[in-house]
């Protein structure tokens, strides 16, 4: 099976695809065909998309296949095909990869209109039509949508003044007094968010630090998260590893970090980033993909979800259990059946504690 796996990769460096493929279609066990299909639609993405996307559906796996659907849709945001990243994404069954993909069209669509001369774009420039349009939206940096134009409503001024970071947005005063607003800060707020996510958008992400430290508390922390989440993207780890070390709370950027290590099969470094994750439905994400990699520590286990009760505890490790077995089956992995049934056997014994 290596020497399969290494021609193929022999033959994509080469961009010999056709054969690639055609080798690929060969391989009997649905866990390698997977991987093969994957690095074949990943070569195939820009030239031909429709094909690449037919190829990532046959991958079995449904983790891998969200993996690679969620690959080919940020690449195709890139040079902004975004009808066929829609397409791509729409089939991503992962609840976490599907919202992250329609997120990573959706800045790309903002980042394109903006960069546009135009304070008016027609929706038609971008191939996209309101079907869809409604997967990415809202689009982020105030940018507004209507009858088939995309507006963007704010335009920037750097004045002196009183405002706490020297930056103040003018819109049409009238449009703004019909509004109902809070409290004039709140509104000066909105429009600093604004901006410092077109920053963000545009890569200018040292200015953007920079200013999002001077917002309030909460608002900062969710900026401060997506310039570290796109500082990952770029590959600059230390960067992305001293944002989070400011924040309380930064969940989606630690999980970015933890995959990051689980890639690289650095596990000590991804269980260290796991800790930092308090939101409930990605520590489950987390720790499923964590068991996939380095299987049941059972020390890690009870201090991740030390919170818990020993019959949720028992209760998330069943359900991560069940997930696992699903998978097993997928792969036909007997290694995953017998790691599934003894995370279950544990799961069993923490629900016997209760009683």
């Amino acid at each position: 099976m290596k020497e399969v796996l290494l021609q193929i990769r022999k033959l994509l460096a080469h961009k010999q695809i056709e054969e690639a493929h055609a080798l690929a279609e060969q391989i009997s066990d649905p866990y390698w065909r997977g991987y093969a299909f994957k690095w074949v639609a990943e070569n195939l993405v820009i030239k031909d998309p429709k094909r690449a996307i037919k190829i990532a559906k046959k991958i079995e796996m449904e983790t891998l296949k969200s993996e690679t659907l969620l690959f080919l849709s940020y690449e195709l945001a890139k040079v902004r095909k975004f009808k066929e990243a829609v397409e791509a994404a729409k089939l991503i069954n992962n609840d976490y990869f599907r919202k992250k993909a329609f997120r990573g069209i959706s800045n790309a669509l903002a980042k394109a209109i903006m960069e546009s001369s135009a304070k008016e774009v027609k929706l038609s420039e971008f191939n996209l039509g309101e079907e869809e349009l409604q997967y990415l939206m809202p689009l982020p940096g105030n940018i507004r949508y209507k009858d088939g134009r995309f507006f963007i409503g704010t335009e920037i001024h750097r004045i002196k003044g009183e405002t706490k970071l020297q930056i103040f947005v003018f819109e049409n005063f009238k449009k703004r007094k019909k509004a109902k607003l809070k409290k004039k800060e709140d509104q000066d707020l909105k429009h600093i968010s604004n901006y410092i996510e077109r920053l963000i958008l545009t890569g200018q992400l040292h200015e953007a630090e920079k200013l999002a430290k001077g917002v309030e508390d909460a608002c900062a922390s969710y900026l401060l998260e997506e310039i570290g989440i796109t500082y990952i993207n770029r590959g600059d780890i230390e960067k992305a590893k001293e944002i989070l070390e400011r924040l309380e709370c930064a969940d989606y950027l630690a999980a970015e970090l933890v995959k990051f290590y689980l890639k690289r099969n650095d596990i000590e470094k991804a269980k260290k980033y796991a800790f930092r994750i308090f939101n409930p439905a990605l520590k489950l994400s987390i720790a499923y993909s964590i068991l996939l990699i380095d299987g049941i520590d059972e020390k890690f286990l009870r201090e991740f979800f030390k919170d818990t009760t020993p019959y949720k505890l028992g209760r998330l490790l069943k359900f991560l259990a069940f997930e696992l077995l699903e998978e097993a089956k997928k792969r036909n992995s007997s290694d995953l059946l017998k790691l599934s049934k003894n995370l279950f056997l544990l799961g069993k014994r923490e629900h016997q504690k209760i009683y």
